[in-house]
């Protein structure tokens, strides 16, 4: 009867020890994805706000050139 309980023990044993390891394992490749993800999503922030800038830019630019047709109509 006990060897059947120290049997079982060590059975559980192996499965729990097997469970610990492949959660820790896991965790670690999660970590290790998430920091990647991270670093992509900064670069991402840069090229965004650059855009942004870029953006802010051609707005007055287009206003510009509406200002300029609208005098050249005007003129005709």
């Amino acid at each position: 009867m006990e060897w059947l309980q120290a049997e079982n023990v060590i059975s559980y044993g192996v499965f729990a020890s097997l469970f610990v390891w492949l959660l820790h394992t896991t965790n670690k490749r999660n970590e290790k994805r998430e920091d990647m993800y991270q670093a992509v999503i900064k670069e991402n922030q840069k090229i965004i706000k650059e855009q942004a800038t870029s953006f802010t830019s051609m707005s007055s630019d287009i206003k510009e050139i509406k200002f300029d047709l609208r005098k050249e109509r005007e003129r005709q």
